[in-house]
């Protein structure tokens, strides 16, 4: 099964499922597969676009609810559509995606063969400006936190046999994980359980930007991840040494965000800090020597690692919403320090400095003295302190 979640992408949608059925199709695998669309909501004709892609591979379109839900109801539902179905293999494609390839569907299915639980996820090159959630919380707090130095574990496209999804409906899922958190809760639950987890190559990936989420897209893939890490017992640093010379995410293209975007959050981060500036400095003792940037705080690739191992800190204590919810205006703070860092830096040198701020957190995070208590959250998401602001 090929499955595509989806909400008001009628522009793409068409062009997703044909990459997906002429990978099928060259797997000589289209007469006994599927590719289903699960929609939450759409008002677009999405569903009608997708039918009307007239694949050879038979489509499918599943509703999977409405007003609050996301990309995770989708996915979930998309998981429990496998299993009714007897299928083999999910694999998982972004709606909006543009650069899709039909042997995507290749690489992502050969990764997951087997009986082992194996969960496959996504390497690509992006514009510098981008993935930037997955440069400063995913993928540095997976390394720290589940022994895994992933570069993009958050991807998007994955992949995962029926091993893995026999495995996946046990595992308790946070509201987060119904909207941007399914990814990291998918890949830091098969971490936690010891699972396989591989890195599939897939090239470029061109698709709607996600900045103008900024503001609440970090903090749900963040609160998923935190859900995840309070059922281990300590974090589990990862081996490092051997990916210094192995990330390549950074791709040629150097498209700035929308300026008038980059006002509104840096206002918004701006008033958070400023409104809770004493606690905040109080949860993050590093912020204490930061230098002043025109949006707050200048985070530099040394200063970061710290930062997030602040928050891991005051996870462990309990302090479950304010850690996440000040930590993602400093995440604010971070990607714009980061993008001043950059500007006149090759894409491979980017690269250079993801992997370091990687291994430092590694570091930063395993040099405290940190224990989880086993002790979960409510498992509802709500906005917290970022609802009055933001």
């Amino acid at each position: 099964m090929v499955g595509v979640p989806a909400r008001n992408e009628a522009t793409t949608i068409e062009s997703v499922a044909r990459a997906a059925d002429a990978g099928l199709k060259d797997l000589g695998t289209a007469h006994n597969s599927m590719i289903v669309l699960a929609d939450n909501g759409s008002t677009d004709g999405t569903p009608t676009r997708f039918l009307e892609a007239a694949t050879r591979t038979r489509q499918l379109v599943i509703q999977s609810g409405g007003t609050g839900t996301g990309k995770g109801t989708n996915v979930l539902a998309l998981m429990r559509a496998a299993l009714e179905h007897g299928a083999a293999h999910l694999i998982l494609l972004d709606a909006d995606v543009r650069s899709g390839e039909a042997a995507w569907i290749a690489r992502l299915g050969s990764a997951v063969d087997g009986d082992t639980p194996t969960l496959a996820v996504p390497t690509y090159r992006r514009n510098r400006y981008e993935a930037n959630t997955t440069n400063h919380l995913a993928s540095p707090l997976v390394a720290a936190l589940f022994g895994a130095p992933l570069q993009q574990p958050i991807g998007g496209e994955f992949a995962m046999n029926r091993a893995l999804l026999e495995q996946a409906r046990h595992w308790p899922a946070p509201a987060s994980a119904s909207l941007y958190g399914i990814d990291i809760w998918l890949t830091t639950n098969a971490l936690r359980e010891g699972h396989r987890v591989v890195e599939v190559p897939l090239g470029v990936k061109l698709h709607n930007s996600p900045f103008p989420k900024i503001l609440s897209l970090p903090q749900q893939v963040l609160d998923a991840l935190f859900h995840v890490t309070l059922r281990l017992d300590r974090p589990r640093p990862a081996e490092m040494d051997m990916r210094m010379s192995r990330r390549s995410a950074v791709d040629t293209e150097a498209r700035k965000q929308d300026p008038a975007t980059v006002a509104k959050v840096v206002k918004a981060a701006a008033g958070y800090l400023a409104t809770h500036h004493a606690v905040v400095s109080s949860m993050f003792p590093t912020v204490a020597g930061l230098r002043v940037a025109p949006w707050g705080h200048r985070i530099l690739t040394q200063d970061w690692p710290h930062i997030l191992a602040d928050g891991v800190e005051a996870l462990a204590r309990g302090q479950f919403q304010p850690a996440r919810d000040h930590l993602i205006a400093l995440y604010i703070n971070r990607v714009l320090s980061f993008w001043d860092e950059i500007a006149d830096l090759t894409g491979a040198e980017i690269d250079a400095l993801l992997d370091r701020q990687a291994t430092e957190t590694v570091k930063a995070v395993a040099d405290r003295p940190i224990t989880f208590t086993g002790v979960t959250q409510a498992t509802g998401f709500d906005r917290g302190t970022w609802t009055a602001i933001s």
